[in-house]
């Protein structure tokens, strides 16, 4: 079974849910879930072992350092490399620290055959993925999940570098086409697939009956108040759930004094937010259309809903609409008398017809984007890079 050293900051999924409950700054929890994903997409053709660069930020716990350590999950390894916030680890420790746990995994693999797939929005990895290739001549795959120039916060002098050494690599996986128009500059190999979905398993919740469900970083570009105050106008009485962390929390803790049909669950498991989703009367995406932003990223939740087998009630998505175009009950119009005309308007509809659609929509998209799927056609793309470098 071929090697595979996957770069990112996933953890073992335990791990992560301590990780997150110690967190006083609570790590967002949407790379995790894509990048464990695409480790059991790795993992059913080869032998994957991770370099886990944690997410860490000042003041997410007491320390000022998290130590490198080494965990197992099944046949997967996890090297978690030793991690600091500070400049001066930034500066002088950082790619040592990383190049420590490569070696380790390396070692372990008993072999200098391998390939490497790395998470290009960590730069650090990236750095480090470019100095696996030149150090052991082994081809690097950059998985390509969003543009750095929309993220928040971030330099243009950072962005720039990402690109700069991203054109480096021999390939690219990608979540969509605009991605690859604006990274891959020298026409390498790439394979666009807008997703991954998996099993999605239940754990016991409170008895909450007869809710909607939103669960998602609280912020407003996201369209998260514009649903919260189209629900909050709506004729509707049942209940809106929203689960997440950001900015919005303090606006949700208002409200929820007010209206006795808005509920906040804080963040919660991924476990919790399945099965909240699976007992949803709908589960809603509301992230307002926005050209450039849509062609680079994909509403991963949109199609976490779609695998949960209920309705979904979503803003169209141009790729995804496109595809699920008769099984989400579409939002037309993002505004927030758009959003609560659309709500209204479901309460409307004959909910039989809409389990139907949801129960169509729950077979199209594990047959499009299940992990075994996907698997088999990521590692089809992975095996050309490699033969090629061969």
């Amino acid at each position: 079974m071929k090697n595979i050293l996957l770069l990112s900051s996933v953890m073992i999924e335990s791990e992560f849910a301590t990780y997150q409950a110690k967190a006083n700054i609570k790590p967002n929890p949407s790379n995790q879930n894509f990048y464990a994903r695409l480790l059991k997409a790795l993992s059913l053709t080869y032998n994957v072992s991770v370099i886990s660069h944690r997410p860490f930020v000042k003041g997410m716990f007491h320390d000022k350092y998290l130590m490198s350590s080494m965990s197992i999950d099944g046949r997967n390894h996890f090297y978690y490399t030793h991690i600091g916030y500070s400049k001066g680890y930034k500066l002088f420790k950082e790619a040592k620290c990383i190049d420590d746990m490569v070696q380790s995994a390396i070692i372990d693999f008993n072999s200098n055959d391998f390939v490497v797939v790395v998470d290009v929005l960590r730069y650090g990895l990236l750095k480090a993925a470019l100095r696996i290739k030149e150090k052991y001549h082994v081809p690097v795959i950059g998985m390509l999940t969003d543009n750095p120039a929309n993220i928040s916060k971030v330099k243009k002098s950072y962005v720039n570098r990402i690109f700069k050494n991203a054109s480096n690599l021999d390939g690219y996986l990608a979540l969509t086409d605009g991605l690859v128009k604006v990274f891959n500059k020298n026409n390498k190999p790439f394979y666009i697939f807008e997703g991954l979905v998996d099993e999605q398993i239940n754990s016991k919740n409170d008895p909450i009956d007869n809710y909607y469900f939103f669960a998602g970083s609280l912020y407003e570009r996201y369209g998260v108040k514009t649903l919260i105050d189209a629900f909050k106008d709506s004729s509707i009485n049942d209940k809106l759930l929203i689960a997440g962390r950001g900015p919005l929390y303090k606006y949700l803790f208002d409200l929820e004094k007010k209206d006795s049909r808005i509920l906040y669950l804080y963040q919660l498991p991924k476990e919790k937010v399945y099965s909240y989703e699976k007992r949803a009367i709908a589960n809603i995406n509301p992230r307002p259309l926005n050209e450039k932003i849509d062609a680079e990223s994909v509403p991963s939740k949109l199609l976490e809903y779609l695998a949960s087998g209920k309705p979904t009630i979503s803003t169209k998505h141009p790729k995804l609409y496109e595809i699920f175009k008769d099984e989400v009950f579409w939002i037309d119009d993002s505004s927030k008398e758009g959003i609560k005309k659309a709500l209204e308007d479901f309460v409307n509809t004959d909910y039989d017809k809409l389990i139907k659609m949801a129960s169509t929509a729950l077979v199209k998209v594990y047959e499009l984007y299940g992990v075994n799927v996907q698997g088999q056609a990521i590692a089809h793309f992975i095996d050309s890079i490699s033969s090629l470098e061969n």
